[in-house]
C-alpha cells in the first residue's frame, strides 16, 4: 500500500533532506486516511487526484500540486490510472514551508525542476552540492508559484455536517436550506449564517463549487457532458456548460481535450442554478 511503502522510505532514509517516489494507480484506487512525518508535495503527472483532509478536499489535476505538511491527516482518491509524485521534504532541515496545505500551479519549470530532482537524487550518502542547490531552488518554488484556489472547504460544526457528507456522497441533491432545517434542527437563518462563517460562502456557492469540482473528476472518465451534468444535480445541459464555462473560461468538452488551460480562479464565479 502507498503510505506504508512512502512511510518505510522515509523510516530507512531519515537523515536524508528529500526523498521522492513514484507510483502508479490504477482507476478507482483509493488511498486510506494516513500521515507522513515529512512535509509531502503531491504531485499526479497524469490524470486528477481527490485529497482530503480532517478541513477541505483538494482536486488535483496534472498541471497543479498539493503542499501537504508534516503530520496532516490525509486521504486520496483517483479516478483513472495516475502516474503520482510524492516529494518528501524532511522537516528536521528547518526550511521554510507552508504551514498549511497549499495548491500551487506548477510552472513549466517547476515541473522540469521536479523531474530534474527525481533524476539526481541519492537516498544513501551526500547529495552532490549541484542537487542541495536545485534543493533550495524547490522550496523557493513552493512558495512563489500562484496559489490556486482549488479546494472545498469542510466545516466543524455538527450542524453542517450532515449537509456536507449528504452532497459529498450525492451532489446531485437539490435540497434547500430550508429543507435541511427541518433535516438538522436548526433553523435556516442559522444554516446561512454558518456556511458564510465557517466556510466563507453561501449554501448555494459552496454546493456549485462542490458539483463543478466533482464533475471534473467525471469528465476525466470519458464520461458524456450529458450525464455529467445530471450526476451532478443540473436538470439542464446548458446550465452546466454555462456554469462550469464561467467558472473554468473551459467548456466542458475542451476540459476533456486539453484540462491542462483550466482556470481555477473561483473568486471569478458567478453562482448559476443548477435547477434551470
Amino acid at each position: 500500500m502507498y503510505p506504508t511503502q512512502s512511510n518505510a522510505l522515509i523510516s530507512l532514509h531519515g537523515a536524508q533532506e528529500i526523498l521522492i517516489n513514484v507510483i502508479e494507480m490504477d482507476s478507482g484506487f483509493h488511498d486510506e486516511p494516513h500521515q507522513h512525518s515529512w512535509h509531502q508535495i503531491l504531485y499526479p503527472l497524469q490524470g486528477l487526484v481527490k485529497t482530503q483532509t480532517d478541513t477541505h478536499q483538494f482536486y488535483i489535476p496534472h498541471h497543479r500540486a498539493l503542499f501537504i505538511p508534516a503530520d496532516v491527516r490525509h486521504e486520496s482518491w483517483v479516478a483513472q490510472k495516475t502516474c503520482f509524485m510524492g516529494i518528501y521534504l524532511n522537516p528536521a532541515y528547518k526550511a521554510r514551508t507552508p504551514k498549511a496545505c497549499r495548491t500551487i500551479e506548477v510552472s513549466s519549470f517547476f515541473r522540469e525542476l521536479i523531474l530534474l530532482l527525481e533524476r539526481s537524487i541519492v537516498r544513501e550518502g551526500e547529495q552532490d552540492e549541484t542537487v542541495n542547490r536545485l534543493i533550495k531552488v524547490l522550496y523557493d518554488q513552493v512558495w512563489c508559484e500562484r496559489e490556486i484556489t482549488l479546494e472545498i472547504p469542510i466545516p466543524r460544526d455538527r450542524r453542517l455536517a450532515p449537509i456536507v457528507d449528504a452532497l459529498l456522497a450525492r451532489p446531485s441533491l437539490t435540497m434547500t436550506l430550508a429543507d435541511w432545517s427541518v433535516r438538522v434542527g436548526a433553523s435556516e437563518r442559522t444554516l446561512s449564517r454558518l456556511f458564510k462563517k465557517e466556510l466563507g460562502l453561501s449554501y448555494p456557492h459552496w454546493r456549485q463549487r462542490l458539483r463543478l469540482m466533482v464533475s471534473l473528476s467525471l469528465l476525466v472518465q470519458d464520461n458524456k457532458v450529458e450525464m455529467v451534468a445530471h450526476e451532478v444535480g443540473y436538470q439542464s445541459v446548458s446550465a452546466f456548460i454555462d456554469a462550469f464555462k464561467r467558472a473554468f473560461r473551459l467548456t466542458p468538452q475542451q476540459y476533456k481535450l486539453n484540462g491542462s488551460e483550466l482556470d481555477f480562479s473561483f473568486e471569478k464565479w458567478t453562482v448559476i442554478n443548477a435547477g434551470k
